[in-house]
Parts: structure tokens; C-alpha cells; sequence
């Protein structure tokens, strides 16, 4: 035994032969059959056939460690009377001599101490994996979810101590309020019984007149031809005797429904997210970060009428009177596609953060498809079409909606259950409706930017659908009219719009104002550009046409 009592194996050791029984020169060791060999029977154990795929190494204190005693000894389940030997991989089970030969001949076999051996390295691994990387994380979680439970509780104490003092302060009002109405009427009582003493007291006057006047008049003497006693009204009260009343007490109307609704609510903030409300970028721009060159261009058999970011490097592009959206890599390569049956063709599509797709069909339906790519009718916008679709940051579906008369609008709806919510018209300080016939929309979580087929514009709106502004194109100074088509924004908040007819972006501030014209047809080689979208973490921009082109461009330095 060493020191710590680990068998040590010496490299010549005092044993036989498992073949010959011979105890001269046993320096082999096969790890196939775990039997010791002489060098005689080491020579001639794979002359052998049943061993001639054995594994003979020398016989070294490693090897006696590893593969010496044996740490499995279990008997085969089909041959119970020989002990397991081997592994076959193929197979993943244990298998004993006999099993080797009768069914795993051609099976890539190991030992069962090296199958042992691979396992537990195998699951060594993976307990250090779970040590170095899962626990650490988990720990780190944890003292985070500690920190901020902690940093909660203090903030709901503070709440609860201003919802106290609130309640408090509530209580001593309504208090204050209801002792001034018991006052008043205490102080009406007091003026009755006031009256009533007076009254009890002219009374007693009259009593003793009476009594006087008796007196007077059993004397018979000539003080009662004298006498004259005062006149009865001078004993009538000069407060008149009021009619009866009686209080009656009126709550207030609705008082409690009002204390509920003014007294206040908790709202659970992210302490961790960036501003909601306001629509400034995390970043600033200027134009000096202008810098077009293009990264690829490529035909493609799709006539392209609107792209939607999917993933980096990846956008799904809608074909013109078609029923099949495409996804592309930015390599140019179709590594998917999706066929919405009976759509009439797909106009526009938005993805949520779920994975769900609602996209519009030309057959006056918005369909969502699920992440399984299950295809289901969300929304019926008949007898108008839709067209551009956007979701809010509060997870609302904006649609574009045009048909053949004045009813043109945009309206919002609940993704879930497709519920109409309200219409947006696009009305200016003249009470004038500005959204004639949107073809696209987005949304930068505060406004909407919709484009207007008839006339070219991009009109701005706020949540109650009041217009803000309009862009017309003519900062450009463009030689053809302004022919908005695709519409996306970028994480400055600037708008890039598509203009049809003379072959370039129009890049836009969130006010309405021109910053430059970018990606004309000298450097994208898009003629008619229709559908655009870009990817912000790449700082790639995606334009298509008619023309069955796609061109991606960094636009940005």
C-alpha cells in the first residue's frame, strides 16, 4: 500500500499468465479480456481469431490502475454466467465475450474500463461545466434577485409610509368635514332651545301678571279702577315660532368610487430600461456620420414590395402579387420561405417579440402565423384592403387600410384577439383628414409615420391621431415629384424613405426635415426602390424594387 493507501502495481509483478499459467516474463496486460500475458502468449494472443481485435498494451502502474481491478463487476444480462467485458458504442450497451461474438462482430467495441473511463471524464466535465459556468451564474442571479429584493423592500416601505400618511391626512379631512355638518346641526338644536327657554319665560311672566291681576281684583277697592296691566302682545316672543323641520343627511354622489380613482395607484417601473415616453436615440446624430457604400447586390426572383428585419443578416421580403414571403441572408442566398394560401398576395408583415408573424393580404384579411407556422385570420378589414402594418411599443397593431372611395383610415387593433380599438384619420388644425390613402406605417413608440400613396407625403401623427407634421419631398429639389413607397426608422429615430420615381432614400429627422438624400441609383443600383428595412446592430440598410433587385448598404460610419 503507498502512503495513501492507493494499490500500487510494480511493473513486474509475481503472477501467471492468464493463458499459459506460466509466471516468467508476465509484462502484458490486455485491457479487452483484462488478463495478464507472457511475452510468449502476447506474441500469439491476436493470432487468434476471437482475439484479434484485442488491445495489448504493457503492463504499467497506470494501466494496473486503470484497468487491473475492475470497477464495474456485473454479470450480462443475456449471459449471466460471464461477466460484462465490453462496450459497444454502436450499440451503447455493455456486452460480455460472448455477446462480442454473437452479435457486435463488426460493432466499434472498447473496454468496459475505457467506456467507464470516457463516462466518467464525461460527467466529470459536465459537473465542472456546472461548477465554472451554471452555479456562478445562478449565484450571481441570486445576489442580484437579494439586492434588488432588497432595494424593493425599502422603496415598499417608503410607499406604505406615504400611503399611511396619505390615509392619515384623508381621514382627519373627511373627520374635519363630517364634525363641521354635526356642528351645524348642533348649533340649529341650540337656537330651539333658545327659543324655548324664551318662550318658557315669557310664560312665567305671564303667570305672575295672572296672579297679580287676581289680587288686584279681590281687593274691590278703587286700585282696581286704577289698575292697568301691560297688553298681552308685550308677552309674544319677537323671534316668530319657526315651521317644523327636520335634517335629512345626503352622502356625496359616487364618493366612494371617487376616493378610489384620486386617492392613487402603484405602478411597477423598469429601473433597468431606457425612457419609454420619450423618442430621443440613445446615441446622437450628425451628418458627418454619413458614409454610403454598398456591401452587396444581387438579382433575386422576387419583385420586391416590402422587407422586414428577421434576424442578423437575415430579412423576409415580400413578393409583389404573391402569396410566398422569402427570408435572405444577406449573402443574397432564400434560406426560407413561408406560402400564405388564398392570400391574394401579401403586402406588409410585422414580427413580435414572440416569434408570431401578422402580416396583410390583398384579400382583405390580416393573418398571424404562429412560430409553428400555423396561419390563422386575425382581422377582416372588409370592403378596405390592407396594406402597411406596424405594431406600437405597447404592443399594438397599427393597419393601413385603402379602398375605392373617401373611408381611407388607419385603425389599431389588439393582437390577440383582433379587436378593433379606434381610427386614426390624420386630422390638421383646420379639422382637415390628412390620411387619404396610407400605403405604409411604423411607429417609434410615441408617433406614427404614415405613408401617403395619393398625395406623395409622409404625415406624422401623435396617440390621438392628430397631425404633427408633413414631409413632401421638395427639400430635395428633386427633377420628378416625391413618390413615398417604403418607410422604416433607424435607432437615431430618423426616418429613411423610399422615393419610387427618383431612384433614392429620403433620410429624415423625426421633425420632418431632410437631413440628405442617400442610397440614390449611382451607388445601390436600385431603380423604383419600393421596400427598405434596416438592421441596427450591422448598421446595414436592405433596399428592393420591382426590378427583382436587392442591394444592402452601410449608410453610417
Amino acid at each position: 500500500m503507498s502512503d495513501n493507501g492507493a494499490t500500487t502495481f510494480p511493473t513486474q509483478l509475481a503472477v501467471s499468465c492468464g493463458f499459459c499459467c506460466g509466471t516468467n516474463d508476465v509484462n502484458w496486460f490486455c485491457k479487452s479480456c483484462s488478463g495478464s500475458l507472457c511475452n510468449t502468449c502476447k506474441m500469439s494472443h491476436p493470432t487468434i481469431p476471437v482475439f484479434k481485435n484485442h488491445i495489448v498494451v504493457p503492463r504499467t502502474n497506470d494501466v494496473m490502475r486503470l484497468y487491473g481491478p475492475s470497477k464495474i463487476a456485473e454479470q450480462c444480462q443475456f449471459h449471466p454466467e460471464k461477466d460484462i467485458s465490453t462496450y459497444c458504442k454502436d450499440c451503447q450497451m455493455p456486452c460480455c465475450a460472448t455477446c462480442q461474438v454473437q452479435n457486435h462482430q463488426k460493432h466499434n467495441i472498447s473496454t468496459i474500463e475505457d467506456a467507464y473511463l470516457s463516462a466518467e471524464i464525461r460527467l466529470n466535465g459536465r459537473v465542472k461545466e456546472l461548477e465554472t459556468n451554471v452555479m456562478p451564474t445562478l449565484n450571481k442571479m441570486a445576489d442580484k434577485t437579494m439586492k434588488d429584493q432588497s432595494e424593493r423592500r425599502v422603496q415598499i416601505d417608503r410607499i406604505k409610509e406615504e400611503v399611511n400618511s396619505f390615509r392619515k391626512e384623508m381621514k382627519q379631512t373627511v373627520d374635519e368635514s363630517c364634525d363641521n355638518l354635526i356642528e351645524k346641526l348642533e348649533e340649529n338644536d341650540t337656537e330651539l332651545d333658545n327659543l324655548i327657554a324664551r318662550i318658557d319665560d315669557q310664560k312665567g311672566k305671564i303667570r305672575e301678571m295672572v296672579k297679580k291681576v287676581n289680587q288686584v281684583i279681590q281687593k274691590g277697592d278703587m286700585s282696581m279702577m286704577k289698575y292697568s296691566p301691560p297688553s298681552p302682545s308685550t308677552f309674544i316672543p319677537e323671534v316668530p315660532i319657526p315651521r317644523l323641520t327636520i335634517p335629512v343627511f345626503t352622502p356625496g354622489r359616487d364618493i366612494l368610487t371617487i376616493i378610489k380613482q384620486r386617492i392613487g395607484t402603484i405602478k411597477w417601473i423598469d429601473v433597468n430600461s431606457e425612457a419609454k415616453d420619450s423618442p430621443a436615440p440613445a446615441a446622437k446624430f450628425n451628418r458627418s456620420m454619413i458614409n454610403i457604400y454598398k456591401v452587396m447586390s444581387n438579382s433575386s426572383k422576387v419583385r420586391v414590395t416590402s422587407i422586414t428585419k428577421a434576424s442578423n443578416n437575415t430579412a423576409w421580403v415580400m413578393d409583389y402579387d404573391s402569396d410566398i414571403m422569402y427570408l435572405y441572408h444577406s449573402s443574397g442566398k432564400v434560406v426560407g420561405s413561408i406560402k400564405v394560401n388564398g392570400s391574394n398576395g401579401i403586402n406588409d408583415m410585422v414580427i413580435r417579440r414572440s416569434g408570431e408573424m401578422i402580416v396583410t393580404c390583398y384579400d382583405r384579411k390580416v393573418r398571424r402565423i404562429s412560430a409553428s407556422v400555423e396561419v390563422s385570420t386575425l382581422i377582416d378589414t372588409s370592403p378596405l384592403t390592407p396594406f402597411g402594418i406596424c405594431l406600437t411599443e405597447r404592443d399594438v397593431v397599427v393597419v393601413c387600410m385603402r379602398g375605392q372611395d373617401e373611408r381611407n383610415h388607419m385603425a389599431t387593433y389588439t393582437p390577440d384577439t383582433g379587436r378593433k380599438l379606434h381610427e386614426i384619420r390624420g386630422i390638421d388644425r383646420q379639422r382637415k383628414q390628412q390620411i387619404t390613402e396610407p400605403y405604409r406605417v411604423v411607429s417609434n413608440g410615441k408617433d406614427l409615420y404614415v405613408v401617403n400613396w395619393n398625395p406623395g407625403n409622409v404625415v406624422c401623427v401623435d396617440e390621438r391621431g392628430d397631425v404633427r407634421w408633413m414631409y413632401d419631398g421638395k427639400e430635395g429639389k428633386l427633377s420628378k415629384a416625391f413618390s413615398p413607397r417604403g418607410i422604416i426608422i433607424d435607432k437615431y429615430n430618423n426616418l429613411l424613405v423610399t422615393d419610387c420615381d427618383n431612384d433614392c432614400v429620403h433620410y429624415v429627422d423625426r421633425e420632418g426635415r431632410l437631413i440628405q438624400i442617400i442610397l440614390t441609383y449611382g451607388q445601390t443600383r436600385i431603380s423604383g426602390p419600393y421596400g427598405i428595412c434596416v438592421d441596427d446592430k450591422t448598421g446595414h440598410v436592405w433596399v428592393g424594387d420591382l426590378f427583382q433587385k436587392i442591394a444592402i448598404c452601410k449608410y453610417l460610419s
